[in-house]
């Protein structure tokens, strides 16, 4: 009776107390676990052997089980393929889909959608597939596979399968599991090939990531693809005609579509100005982006990577499954497993091929014996089974072979037919044993000779399947894109100066000058009080401002004059300054600080540019001199937080600008050295003149773009084609290869110098396919060109090309084919 009310409460009786359990917390941390481990090992993360996530592996198992070498249903694949994998078909078919689209391992047949524009795969009963010619070369080889058996133990698959090739670093990677995640990026097949190559040989290597969308790459901080790295893509932009722009390659993991709606979404923001949009993608991308009069194709190229999906940056994160665990690699060392592995692999199949050899060739040597000696005639004699064998076994006895013979060797001579032992041919036997004794010898070779035939296996892979897999993403280097130079001025600063007032909504106010929404703005007022604020639509900053301006941190030219009153001792102070490094919206005071202070002169002046005062004394002030003149060169450039110079002791009644003169920067001889990136005035490199702060320098780069500066004592980068002090009229040659045409231009144009440190392209029609050879700014330019007449290479020829001849015309142009010949040098002819 007792332990039937214990039974109606609930208990567990005797043999399950609850104080058996374990606690919940324990309990659910044990559910995670096993949760968390299966979705890493099986599901997200692929195995290091293979390069493969499991459903990957199963769907390639169940296309080689029943590829007939015909095209199948992606219907049916998904159904074969659900035998050994335990989800649903829809993430079967999701797997398939991107296997196809990569279109290195399966043909594919039908609407598989389209990785650039972003369109879907027709449905799986409407497309096809099959094992493509390399998958079967790299991926299969049953006799040194390890088999486990599927999840419900009905059939066998692959633990991994045996693939002889970086699979994993030419497809590329990306899988969330739970609290780990991996990316690795795609890599060109035939630089991976090559890197095996020289891997083998000994020769450093380095790998950089490829795109099937192509555009333009920026691996300087790639990092091997360990954690911590990042690359930069863009899409290749290119000029077109008057105000239009042509994206013809996007970035990887973008679409056309995402693309559009970005510059769209940046278009309704105010971050870029244009007039539309149009869509031209068919067989190639084509999206044309049209300007609107008079915009600078380089600043909206600029603000298309800085504010839309044209730039976008990526994080590799190498995880792979290694023993049953995950761990982070480099490229290199996934490089250098999958080579090792390959060989490996390639020695067992060397290994079987040479058992399978012995094996033909011992029984072809055995039944030569068995025929040409007539021992079938012995055991005619025989009466019993065991007979018969030991009397062939006799009769072979004398013979040396590679291994024993055993009674299924004899067995199996006796089944040899009267047919073919009344057609036995001697001759043709021999010739049959000679092959098989060469096949073997060269078997043997390959593995006493493991890394050389590894690399022949290679070296066939490449000739045999790398046609038309040459890379499409460009690699380059950025520059970093000044915000401020990029963004659209739509706003409008106004100043309210005795009220305190600025922002872009004071209509009616004092118009400054037009800025963007993410200036700062420095206000000075007349207490000698200064700050720098962020834009607003409407700030009170303080009455009585006396100057505002959109503040530029990096505008190390511009000085500050100033005169000001001591609210203390009445004493007139003057200074010169900077305002570079600062806190934004703290309070700072260009005087002493006492109360009554007050600025009575202030002026804001680039390039170092000084200036002659008149002052005006009081009247009543007791000085015969009332009135005299100050230059503000006679000062030395001091610190912002300084007193400055006195001026004056008596009070001044006004401050009147007589002139400007010009920069307090005197004018210094300046060298350019190249090795180090410097211009200083001292007589190390190249001379480039006597020059000061507003005289200009024209920099031609190497990247193919120049821009006129003034000059600076910052480091020059060392990417610099051409240096010099701009000229009035300073004519430009630019010799360079366009890699689309693959061959060799030639222009001539005129520098515009109207905008300081603005890029100007030297190749606005195709920019990111072209190379430039040489640049030149002599008034009478003479080239020497080294040709090869025909394709042999044996006629060798060179001509001086006078440069004069060709039409000078704006930047913007193609310019003219240098030589029909096959150009093997450019160099400048210095008669």
């Amino acid at each position: 009776m007792h332990q039937t009310c214990d039974a109606a409460n609930g208990s567990n009786g005797p043999d399950h107390k609850a104080s058996d359990l374990p606690p919940m917390e324990e309990m659910y941390e044990q559910w995670f676990l096993e949760y968390a481990s299966y979705v890493i090992l099986e599901r997200a993360v692929p195995a290091i052997e293979d390069g493969l996530k499991p459903v990957q592996r199963r769907i390639l198992h169940a296309m080689q089980l029943i590829d007939d070498g015909r095209y199948n249903k992606v219907a049916n694949i998904v159904g074969q393929t659900m035998q050994y994998h335990p989800h649903g078909d829809a993430s079967i078919t999701e797997a398939i889909v991107a296997i196809g689209q990569k279109e290195l391992l399966i043909d594919t047949q039908g609407n598989w959608g389209d990785l650039r524009t972003g369109d879907s795969a027709a449905a799986a009963r409407y497309i096809e597939a099959r094992l493509a010619p390399f998958s079967k070369e790299i991926l299969y080889s049953p006799q040194i596979t390890t088999w486990q058996l599927s999840y419900d133990g009905r059939k066998k698959e692959p633990r991994t399968l045996p693939v002889k090739f970086p699979l994993l670093l030419a497809q590329g990677v990306e899988g969330i599991a739970v609290g780990l995640a991996t990316k690795i990026l795609p890599h060109n097949f035939i630089e991976l090939v090559e890197a095996a190559i020289d891997l083998l040989k000994g020769k450093p290597v380095s790998l950089f990531p490829d795109f099937a969308t192509g555009g333009l790459a920026d691996c300087t901080h790639y990092n091997e693809g360990k954690r911590g790295g990042k690359v930069r893509v863009r899409a290749r932009i290119v000029a077109r005609e008057k105000q239009t722009l042509a994206i013809t390659e996007i970035p990887y993991a973008a679409t056309t579509t995402s693309l559009i709606d970005s510059i769209l979404k940046a278009h309704e923001k105010g971050k870029i100005k244009i007039k539309n949009v149009v869509d031209n993608t068919a067989e190639d991308i084509e999206i044309l982006v049209h300007l609107l009069s008079g915009q600078p194709a380089e600043t909206v190229i600029d603000a298309l990577y800085l504010f839309t999906d044209c730039e976008g940056s990526y994080a590799p994160n190498a995880c792979v499954i290694q023993d049953e665990k995950p761990v982070f690699v480099t490229v290199h060392e996934l490089l250098a497993y999958a080579v090792a592995r390959t060989t490996d692999l390639l020695e067992q199949e060397l290994l079987l091929e040479q058992q399978a050899l012995k094996e033909k060739l011992f029984f072809a040597s055995l039944e030569k014996i068995f025929i040409e000696n007539r021992i079938y005639r012995e055991i005619e004699a025989c009466t019993t089974w065991e007979e018969l064998l030991m009397t062939i076994a006799d009769h072979l006895k004398p013979y040396d072979f590679y291994r024993p013979i055993v009674e299924e060797d004899l067995v199996r001579l006796t089944e040899i037919k009267i047919k073919r032992i009344s057609q036995y041919d001697s001759l043709r036997a021999q010739e049959t044993l000679t092959q098989l004794q060469t096949h073997l010898a060269t078997t043997i070779h390959h593995l006493q000779h493991l890394k050389d035939y590894t690399i022949a296996w290679y070296s066939g892979l490449l000739q045999k399947y790398g046609k038309g897999r040459e890379r499409k993403t460009i690699l380059t280097s950025f520059d970093p894109i000044p915000l401020h130079d990029v963004m659209v001025k739509h706003y409008k600063l106004y100043v309210n100066r005795k009220q305190g007032f600025i922002g872009y909504r004071l209509k009616g106010e004092e118009f400054v000058q037009a800025c963007s929404d993410i200036d700062d703005i420095i206000v000075i007022r007349k207490d000698g009080k200064y700050v720098i604020t962020k834009i607003a639509d409407k700030l009170f900053v303080g009455k009585d401002i006396i100057y505002v301006s959109v503040y530029d941190k990096k505008d190390t030219k511009r000085y500050y004059n100033v005169i000001y009153v001591d609210g203390a001792t009445g004493i007139s102070f003057v200074k010169r300054f900077q305002v570079l490094a600062i806190t934004r919206d703290k309070t700072y005071d260009l005087t002493l600080g006492t109360p009554g202070s007050r600025v009575v002169y202030l002026s804001a002046e680039p390039n170092g540019a000084t200036e002659t005062v008149t002052i005006l004394l009081s009247p009543i002030s007791r000085t015969t001199k009332k009135k005299f003149e100050f230059n503000f060169a006679d000062l030395s450039i001091k610190g912002r937080a300084t007193r400055g110079n006195i001026l004056t002791k008596h009070a001044i009644y006004k401050v009147q600008q007589k002139g400007k003169d010009g920069s307090t920067l005197a004018k210094v001889e300046l060298w350019y050295d190249a090795s180090t990136g410097q211009i200083a005035p001292r007589g190390k490199g190249k001379l480039l003149g006597v020059l000061g702060p507003t005289d200009k320098i024209l920099l031609v780069f190497k990247e193919g773009y120049y821009l006129v500066t003034t000059f600076s004592f910052q480091p020059i980068p060392d990417r610099i084609a051409l240096i010099e002090p701009l000229r009035n009229t300073h004519l430009l040659s630019v010799v360079y290869y366009n890699n689309l045409q693959q061959n060799y231009f030639v222009k001539r144009f005129m520098v515009e110098m109207g905008v300081l440190d603005k890029k100007y392209n030297l190749f606005l029609s195709e920019p990111h396919g072209c190379i430039l050879k040489l640049v030149t700014s002599s008034e009478t330019p003479k080239l020497q060109l080294h040709y090869l007449v025909d394709a042999t290479g044996n006629d060798k020829r060179s001509i001086i090309y006078d440069l004069e001849k060709v039409a000078v015309k704006t930047i913007r142009a193609k310019g003219a084919l240098l030589s029909k010949y096959k150009i093997t040098a450019v160099d400048l002819w210095n008669e």
